[in-house]
């Protein structure tokens, strides 16, 4: 059970980490670019 819990709090660290860098970064494709959520707008830094 411990080490479930401590996996899965590795995993959200990861996750807001990759979504931090993803809301400071545009999409390499000119014509594409996916909607962000509103939590992911929220971690901008600008």
């Amino acid at each position: 059970m411990k080490k479930d819990k401590k996996a899965l709090s590795i995993v959200k660290k990861i996750a807001i980490r990759v979504a931090r860098a993803d809301a400071n970064a545009a999409c390499p494709c000119i014509s594409y670019q996916p909607k962000m959520p509103d939590a992911v707008k929220k971690m901008r830094k600008f």
